[in-house]
């Protein structure tokens, strides 16, 4: 059980470290095409990559808290919408208060890739014995 716990920490720890390294990057690159100003630019890679990397701790948590509640329900799976509308809701006003330059650009892999990976974690925790139902 303990090396189970340490294993589920260090895969989340490699998570928000990647999505904090990609969403800087893709950050940066993406405004970069619109925008001459570097200083805003630099802003809007780190306040998405900082963003990223916090939400995929919180939203993992919220989505395993949606889970335990809906996991004997005909479709489990339908607990992946509130997290994902909490977290597009977010990464949106967060950026749109920044006045990131390519708004959409930014958000939309945010907003994908939360979703998928709200799909895969959700189908393996739904495997593990204390998502099933008695």
């Amino acid at each position: 059980m303990a090396l189970d716990l340490i294993s589920t920490r260090n895969k989340l720890l490699i998570v928000t470290l990647g999505s904090f390294s990609f969403y800087f990057f893709w950050t940066l690159w993406v405004n970069s095409l619109v925008s001459d100003d570097q200083i805003l630019i630099l802003r809007s890679a780190i306040l998405q990559g900082s963003y990223s990397a916090l939400m995929t701790l919180s939203f993992t948590a919220i989505l395993t808290w949606s889970l335990a509640l809906m996991k004997c329900h005909n479709m489990p799976y339908i607990a992946i919408i509130p997290p994902l509308i909490i977290q597009s809701s977010l990464v949106y006003l967060v950026n749109l208060f920044n006045q990131t330059p390519n708004l959409l650009a930014t958000i939309a892999p945010s907003i994908l890739f939360t979703a998928l990976y709200s799909l895969f974690y959700s189908r393996s925790l739904l495997k593990a014995t204390e998502y099933q139902c008695p």
